[in-house]
């Protein structure tokens, strides 16, 4: 099965930890089974959210407009960080001769997970789950169950290690 076009374009949603990188060597392998292009994103969620949020009682618009360039500032920061991390990531890949691109994005997580897998024509969608359960995940909510949920592609889920499981 070597060499045949199963899946052409894998995407793998990154956050910068260590814990979503764990999804790297899986995607790895698929592409290099598979001669297909790996595409990461990284999506931030805007700082910029504050300009349509109601002005606080007690903060006139000069305060409104100062909080306003303090959030794009740190939009500015958090796409650049961002755009150092995926590109070495990259770097890495294309160094063992794996096709390999980035995207930034910027917005609610799983929906821009979902959103460009579909309309950049990804085959399949690789990336980590924390593993919670219960209580905790029903709270916290996860990036993964929705994306598996409301995906229509293909997703391999990397769970943590866990003693049970090592």
């Amino acid at each position: 099965m070597r060499g045949q076009a199963m899946f052409k374009r894998i995407l793998v949603p990154l956050d910068g930890s260590r814990f979503a990188s764990r999804a790297l060597p899986y995607a790895v392998e698929v592409a290099q089974r598979f001669s297909t292009e790996v595409v990461l994103i990284q999506v931030i969620r805007p700082a910029t959210a504050v300009i349509d949020a109601p002005t606080p009682i007690g903060v006139g618009p000069a305060g409104s407009e100062i909080a306003v360039q303090v959030a794009l500032e740190a939009d500015r920061r958090n796409a650049a960080r961002a755009r150092r991390y995926l590109s070495r990531k990259v770097r890495a890949m294309k160094s063992r001769h794996i096709r390999a691109s980035y995207h930034v994005l910027k917005g609610d997580i799983a929906r821009s997970i979902i959103g460009f897998s579909e309309k950049e024509n990804v085959d399949l969608v690789v990336m980590t789950t924390h593993g919670k359960s219960g209580l905790r995940r029903v709270v916290m909510g996860s990036v993964a169950d929705v994306v598996i949920r409301e995906s229509r592609k293909p997703v391999l889920v990397i769970r943590p290690q866990t003693s049970s499981n090592k």
